[in-house]
């Protein structure tokens, strides 16, 4: 018999998480048994509502060690979700449908062939599968990650007579409907309660003076729900309610008690609080690491790492950082400049620009301009309709797959050509002799060892010309330059004020030079941390946004990371990517709802933004730079 008072009587850990409470179950029970306890401490078995929560649940449960032997051995902790009244029907216990990807376009049920069933979860093995619980390790439990038929994070259905922890999910939010502001779960000195405040006014009550909002404290009940670090609570005089959801925003309210006797309240602050539903207006809201759940010492050591000059070859050398914007939950989190520079000096892309060129083709397809990425890319660019070209894929080009022949003798390849001119006989580029990008870009030969429409094995060769033929497509197909289009579509809709360089025949360089400020890249970066919806508009669709950021062309062995569609993609699946050289860069971990920007130094040399008027960008390497050891420690602050 489950022994309620061990459970009782555990120390459980309590966390908070977007205006809901965690408490961690590590007394193992069936899935009944779990719903049913759960129900008398006035809660629910978690229900995932976003990737975030999905992710941050993950975290949360780590250190669980129950297992499921018809989960292959592996360690899992229950979900609220069944389909126990209607197989196949996935339903959480609140009554709604389980729709994956109404919460992300990411594969949260396992996604290997089923044992022995050849479908992926839920895959009701034995007839007898019923209840969702969520992975802790690869299943079968020690499988390669290639041939496991679901990862840490992932869902999957076993059979609910297991005994599994779980974690019984409290709502403490506060809304406001009808007049009445609900705020069910504040505290005041050491007790805890639910409470309902009925908006008053002057012309209703001469006791509210205020001229925003006043509000009549109607019901205080005791509650037993439990406590966290972000729980509401009323101290000298004010209540503090720290998620108060509105019209799809998120904000922090204070509530003045100027009437004790009739118990009202004055609204007197109301800002928006950083959230996984938060966006930048015009300006950015700020938050310290800790309330949101940051280490901040361990984001010092990045800060350190992009800032602080580093021994090389015996010597001390600079990281010429210009900027550095560390974002999580859409709040910036920690910034910092170098001497001369802020928050509104110009930085550069350099290819850090080909992850917006993907973003707009993928916006080009949503709208129906391009059908797909898999049409021959010769339907745009029909100097090829006449040779082998014509069946180069747009995905071809997106991946760096063109099989076309690279330019250039220099590690920058046909960077240097491209951007500044022709080599000369000891294979320097020339500024007298600059190239028209598009030109240039067409016209490459086929490289028979490369081009995987030919049956090459391994295609992948990093070419700027490749990017530059993707903005092409864009303006042919829409009928307007690649600028335009991305002020219409893209930049107009975040915020963004940015100016994209031309070469010196008039081409916008689609492979980099976008000019903005290390803030407004972060904008983009936050974009596809939110798998392309900015407030309540979906500007990229999440199937793009995801697609082209998984890594889809593998490159080495030895290098930790994989290409997409113009971005790079960790080999943890977790986060991936944009590098610019110079080390500009946006990194994106959607599943903390982390954005971190670091930009070069920068000086621009010439008037306007045209290689056609001797202007230039100056940057400077970094003396030594690693992703790795730059973002890891930014991960790690979020863990517990």
């Amino acid at each position: 018999m489950l022994d309620l008072g061990a459970v009782a009587a555990s120390e459980n850990i309590i966390k908070g998480f977007e205006g809901h409470a965690y408490e961690v179950i590590n007394v193992p029970m069936t899935w009944s048994e779990a719903e049913e306890h759960a129900k008398q401490k006035l809660g629910t078995l978690a229900k995932i509502d976003s990737l975030q929560e999905n992710v941050f649940l993950q975290s949360l449960m780590s250190q669980i060690t129950t297992v499921a032997q018809d989960g292959g051995g592996a360690k899992y902790f229950w979900l609220g979700g069944s389909d126990t009244v209607l197989e196949g029907n996935w339903q959480w216990v609140d009554g709604t449908q389980i729709d994956s990807l109404s919460i992300t376009n990411r594969a949260l049920w396992g996604q290997g062939p089923g044992f022995e069933t050849g479908l992926s979860e839920p895959d009701n093995f034995m007839g007898n599968q019923d209840c969702l619980a969520m992975g802790l390790e690869t299943w079968p439990k020690g499988a390669e990650t290639l041939s496991a038929l679901g990862a840490a994070g992932q869902w999957n259905d076993i059979s609910c007579s297991n005994k599994l922890s779980f974690v019984i999910e409290y709502d403490v939010t506060a809304s406001f409907t009808d007049g009445l502001l609900q705020v069910k779960h504040l505290t005041a000195g050491d007790k805890k309660y639910s409470a309902s405040f009925q908006l008053t006014s002057r012309a209703a009550d001469e006791r509210c003076w205020s001229l925003s909002a006043c509000f009549k404290l109607t019901v205080a009940d005791e509650t037993i729900l439990p406590t966290t670090s972000t729980s509401n609570y009323f101290s000298d005089n004010v209540l503090k309610i720290t998620k108060f959801e509105y019209m799809g925003k998120v904000y922090e309210l204070d509530l003045k008690l100027i009437d004790s006797e009739n118990l009202i309240f004055e609204l007197t602050h109301a800002n928006l609080t950083s959230s996984i539903q938060t966006f930048p207006s015009e300006s950015w809201i700020t938050a310290t690491p800790d309330s949101v759940g940051m280490d901040a010492a361990k984001l010092q050591q990045a800060i350190d790492y992009a800032f602080n000059d580093v021994m090389v070859d015996g010597k001390l050398m600079p990281q010429n950082t210009q900027g550095l914007v560390i974002i999580r939950h859409g709040a910036i989190v920690a910034e910092k400049y170098a001497s001369g520079s802020a928050k509104d000096s110009i930085a550069t892309s350099w290819s850090t620009a080909k992850s917006f060129t993907s973003a707009l083709m993928g916006i080009a397809i949503d709208k129906g301009y391009v059908s797909s990425e898999y049409v021959p890319a010769a339907e745009f660019i029909t100097e090829w309709a006449g040779d082998d070209r014509k069946n180069m894929t747009i995905k071809n080009l997106l991946q760096m797959s063109s099989g076309l022949i690279e330019g250039g003798t220099s590690s920058y390849g046909d960077g240097t050509i491209m951007y500044i001119g022709l080599e000369d006989e000891e294979g320097v580029s020339d500024p007298n002799r600059p190239v028209d990008n598009v030109l240039y870009s067409i016209d490459r030969a086929i490289d028979p060892n490369r081009a995987p429409w030919l049956g090459a094995t391994y295609s992948w060769s990093y070419q700027n010309a490749d990017s530059q033929l993707l903005g092409e497509i864009i303006e042919r197909a829409t009928n307007t330059s690649i600028y335009e289009f991305a002020q219409d579509v893209l930049f107009n809709k975040l915020g963004i004020n940015a100016g994209w360089w031309t070469d010196e025949f008039e081409n916008y360089m689609a492979y980099c030079c976008l000019d903005m400020t290390t803030r407004n890249f972060a904008r983009f970066g936050l974009l596809y941390a939110r798998e392309g919806k900015w407030n309540a508009e979906q500007i990229v669709s999440q199937e793009w946004v995801v697609n082209s950021t998984a890594r889809s062309v593998w490159l080495s062995d030895s290098i930790p990371y994989g290409y997409g569609y113009q971005w790079w993609a960790d080999d943890s699946s977790d986060w991936f990517f944009s590098v610019g050289s110079r080390m500009n860069n946006i990194y994106i971990h959607p599943g903390l709802d982390i954005v971190v920007v670091r930009n070069s130094s920068l000086e621009l040399i010439g008037e306007g933004k045209s290689r056609a008027n001797e202007a230039y960008h100056d940057t400077e390497f970094p003396a030594r730079w690693n992703h790795h050891e730059f973002f890891q420690p930014i991960i790690d602050s979020t863990k517990p």
